[in-house]
């Protein structure tokens, strides 16, 4: 699966610029289009609690980030984030901040959830996933669950499935019938806890 260890700008099908995985961010989305201006002032409270900066410019560091209630114990999270700092200082700024809550929040739909999730696990930027990008999606998922070698057996048979137009490799397309909706909301949606309007 793709990079972990990038930036992003501003577009849900992030594309690489570098092998692991520097890419714009998602453009696709309005920009924090499912947050209400009282919802935004609250989610840039809680940004500030860990960047004491007045301008948002020291940034909040990634181990920080990873240790905010709403995203700790989340693999995807740990993969998806990277795409939402700050490429120069490896942090994560107010505006990355707000893009990435809007992917997280249950406004951004599953289908563009899946196109963002592909993208970053994309890491040659074929458009298709084959042997390594599946790998790393289920060890992402499930290492902490079952063994490499399962892990291994399940990337030959997702490989092998029937449904593909070429065995060996998954397609965009392919990978976004694939994955159900509610198995992506479950993953890929938080409860932000803000006001309601």
């Amino acid at each position: 699966m793709g990079n972990a260890t990038g930036p992003a700008s501003q577009r849900p099908a992030p594309k690489h610029t570098q092998p692991h995985g520097h890419r714009d961010k998602p453009d696709q989305m309005q920009e924090h289009s499912s947050f209400t201006p009282r919802q935004r002032q609250a989610l840039m409270r809680r940004y500030q609690t860990h960047d004491s900066s007045k301008d948002g410019r020291t940034g909040i560091p990634l181990d920080v980030c990873l240790a905010m209630p709403e995203f700790a114990g989340n693999n995807l999270i740990g993969v998806l984030i990277h795409d939402y700092l700050d490429p120069q200082t490896g942090r994560m700024h107010p505006q990355g901040f707000l893009q990435f809550c809007t992917l997280l929040s249950s406004c951004t739909t599953p289908a563009e959830k899946k196109k963002i999730l592909f993208d970053s696990f994309n890491v040659y930027g074929t458009d298709t996933f084959t042997h390594d990008e599946i790998f790393r999606l289920y060890k992402v998922l499930l290492g902490r669950v079952i063994s490499d070698d399962h892990i291994l057996a399940l990337t030959f048979e997702a490989l092998r499935h029937p449904g593909l137009e070429k065995e060996g490799q998954i397609t965009k397309n392919e990978f976004l019938q694939m994955v159900p909706d509610s198995e992506i909301e479950q993953k890929l949606t938080l409860q932000f806890n803000l006001p309601a309007g």
